[in-house]
């Protein structure tokens, strides 16, 4: 027996949507510094859409994952509409935390809480914004209206784009009817296969049979128009049915075990919430096992560990004691004073696998360490003035510390003594001369949102991912520079190909593993910590609290060099064109710039805290910004490109980043 035919609720892109519960127009004078903070917006307003509508240029992205089918609308007449589940009520495609889980999301979702105004409510070239959002403010986010009752960017690119969605609906609506007037469109369960095991009603879909019984005469037209290419991907996309009803079935079972699991009653509606959880909870298992072994087992090991974080915990004490200790005296002018006597911590110390325990006295440190070299260390330090002694003795410390873990079990050591034996190699690492040729040539670039990527891109710069930075950094405000490489590595790169471009050019010719030994060295010679950015960091970065094609604006010969006919074919001295609003300079064009990210073919939340997305595969890696050698479409903002970790090509630069403390 067939099961029911199922009525599904659909999303119609009009204002009584069940999208939109409270649309006002945008008005310059009661709108005044209205903001839009895009961290804001999660989907969880389109969870109980079971259909969103769609246009015809979105067909390539949506038939990858979604049936798309047809519905009728409120005036009869049939709509192109995407699927997002199998019941009322039902989107497969949005999570408890309100986060969409599909590869593609349809436009009109991407740009809620937009909408163009009602017909009578205001003039028609005014943008509507659904006040129930609650991204919509007036102390965080992107400034809409200023207090001046201005209308922003983004409100005119918001306006530009649902025009040309409405034009697009309007030029979609004529292909369907070209097909409806064939009559070619039928219940979906009449269209669907005999073995198909859900029927769903009040969808339609292209009649198989009756299309191939089509007569030649009104295939050109279908071809002419494009309703024929969007007759073909549609029924190919009916084979996305079983996937969305396996979907279905999948967390229907995944809630019906969750008690099996915990025992904790489940409210309504907790399913994928819970499921999380219990994802969470699965390494509580293991500890559960750890607490299984012999009490004495893990006494001992702890008493090892505590013994050995204790020893260089106080050794690390003692030599910042001294250091501070020679500071002031040499602050003071001190430096001929014979130092006051310092009594030594004394430590006791248990460390396997051999038996070493010692005191370590004014007069037994000696005999911690090897008799050869502590001899000719008292003959070094013979002659010395008092303040090099000083720097002697914290040396010496520092020497103790790594040699008392080196005797150490390995495998033992925990979390934190690898903690603090990183300290003290930092402080150690601070006492030498530093040399940062970096510390003019960077930007600050505070915490904020933004939305990464581009709906109207290449296929990888989707979904738009609403990325929120909450953490502070730097990145350099041109890319490295060729002089800027020689300082750091001794000599330029090998197979630099424009070394008379000179010391303010770019330097490229480096593959992504050559930039993390450029990067190691520098931190060396400069105590910091320099890395490459991440992706998300290089584009917010580069969009500098804007929405522009290019980095910087939308006039591309204003701001970066690229392949067109009057620049050239080289690359050319950093910092030439104009910066953008944040004071980078070319973040379009020039070289393209290696980021630390793998590449994926799509965004992830991994990157919406804005951090590296590193996991999964990563056979390449990600560059960014376009070069001198690419047309005008390839340095926009969103547009993104890989190679392997290893390749060198001669517009593959670097632009570097730095963590603040």
């Amino acid at each position: 027996m067939n099961p029911p035919l199922l009525a599904l609720r659909y999303c119609f892109q009009m204002i009584n949507s069940d999208f939109y519960k409270q649309v006002v127009a945008l008005n310059p004078d009661s709108h005044r510094n209205l903001r839009f903070d895009a961290s804001q917006v999660n989907y969880g307003f389109v969870r109980n859409c079971t259909t969103v509508t769609i246009d015809g240029t979105e067909l390539a992205q949506a038939t990858q994952e979604y049936p798309v089918v047809f519905v009728r609308g409120p005036d009869q007449q049939f709509q192109l509409v995407a699927l997002l589940g199998v019941q009322d009520g039902q989107n497969l495609f949005v999570n408890a935390a309100g986060h969409w889980t599909g590869a593609y999301i349809p436009a009109r979702v991407q740009h809620y809480p937009f909408v163009i105004a009602e017909a009578g409510q205001a003039e028609s070239s005014i943008v509507s914004v659904d006040e129930s959002c609650a991204a919509l403010n007036v102390v965080s986010g992107e400034l809409l209206i200023d207090d001046q009752g201005a209308l922003q960017q983004r409100v005119h690119d918001e306006l530009r784009f649902i025009q040309d969605f409405q034009t697009e609906l309007a030029r979609t609506g004529l292909m369907i009817s070209q097909l409806a007037e064939l009559d070619l469109i039928v219940p979906l369960n009449q269209a669907a296969s005999e073995n198909e095991a859900v029927q769903l009603g009040n969808l339609y879909s292209i009649d198989s049979v009756k299309f191939k019984s089509l007569g030649a005469t009104a295939l050109p037209e279908l071809f002419s128009s494009g309703a024929l290419r969007l007759a073909f991907m549609q029924m190919d996309s009916l084979a996305n049915i079983r996937k969305l009803s396996n979907k279905s079935m999948s967390l229907a079972t995944e809630r019906q075990t969750i008690p099996l699991v915990d025992k904790k009653p489940q409210t309504q509606g907790e399913g994928i919430l819970r499921v999380a959880e219990q994802g969470m909870q699965k390494p509580m298992l293991k500890s559960r096992r750890n607490e299984a072994l012999p009490p004495l087992i893990l006494a001992n090991e702890q008493q090892k560990i505590q013994s050995k974080q204790d020893v260089l915990k106080k050794l690390l004490d003692e030599k910042t004691r001294l250091e501070q200790q020679h500071r002031e005296r040499y602050a003071q002018g001190r430096d001929d004073v014979e130092p006051e006597s310092a009594e030594l911590v004394t430590v006791t110390a248990t460390v396997e696998p051999k038996k070493w325990t010692q005191t370590l006295g004014p007069k037994n440190w000696a005999h911690s360490l090897p008799v050869f070299p502590w001899a000719r260390a008292k003959e070094w330090t013979q002659g010395l003035s008092n303040r090099r002694r000083g720097m002697f003795a914290i040396a010496l410390v520092c020497v103790v510390i790594v040699w008392i873990a080196s005797r150490g079990d390995g495998d033992s050591l925990t979390a934190g003594a690898t903690a603090h034996t990183r300290t003290v190699d930092d402080t150690v690492t601070s006492v030498a001369a530093r040399t940062d040729i970096f510390a003019d040539p960077m930007r600050h670039i505070a915490p904020g949102s933004f939305e990464m990527g581009s709906s109207n891109g290449d296929a990888d710069e989707k979904p738009v991912l609403k990325v929120n930075i909450g953490h502070e950094f730097e990145i350099g405000k041109t890319e490295v520079t060729q002089g800027q490489w020689k300082a750091v590595m001794g000599s330029l790169p090998e197979k630099l190909s424009f070394k008379n471009c000179g010391d303010n050019c770019p330097v490229e010719n480096v593959s992504w593993n050559d930039v993390q030994e450029f990067i190691v060295k520098l931190n060396a010679q400069s105590g910091k910590h320099y890395r490459l950015p991440s992706e998300a960091e290089w584009e917010y970065a580069c969009r500098a609290g804007g929405t522009q094609r290019y980095c910087g604006g939308r006039h591309l010969d204003d701001l970066a060099w690229y392949g067109n006919k009057k620049i050239g074919k080289s690359p050319h001295p950093v910092a030439t064109k104009n910066p953008n609003a944040w004071g980078l300079y070319d973040m379009s064009g020039n070289v393209w710039e290696w980021v630390e990210d793998c590449y994926h073919n799509r965004y992830s939340d991994a990157q919406r805290d804005g951090r590296s997305y590193t996991s999964g595969q990563c056979d390449a890696r990600v560059l960014r910004g376009g070069s001198w050698s690419n047309e005008a479409d390839t340095p926009r903002s969103a547009n993104r490109y890989k190679r392997s970790a290893n390749a060198r090509f001669n517009n593959n630069g670097f632009r570097l980043a730095r963590d603040l403390p």
